[in-house]
């Protein structure tokens, strides 16, 4: 992910994320599965930053198929953050 939000608490930019993927047209599951999943992922990439280690979404996907997560968990992480990008592109 090559862009950070700064300039806004994460709690801030989860709320407008959630409004967004409402007027996407996102069914239910699809806008309470993306936050948890995006909120993971920007913990972890915020960990790897620290540790000066790769924080790519690929890096991430590889570390939970690593640790056991499943196919169909995999798609579910990988669509959230998809989500995620597009929402931060449309804020620009």
């Amino acid at each position: 992910m090559a862009k950070v939000v700064e300039s806004k608490p994460v709690e801030a930019s989860m709320a407008s994320f959630i409004v967004w993927l409402a007027r996407q047209h996102q069914p239910l599951s699809v806008r309470t599965q993306c936050p948890r999943e995006v909120e993971l992922f920007l913990c972890w990439q915020r960990d790897q930053r620290k540790q000066e280690c790769v924080a790519s979404v690929d890096a991430y996907l590889s570390e939970r198929r690593t640790r056991g997560a499943s196919d169909g968990e995999i798609n579910i992480a990988s669509g959230a953050i998809s989500h995620f990008q597009r929402y931060l592109s449309a804020e620009d």
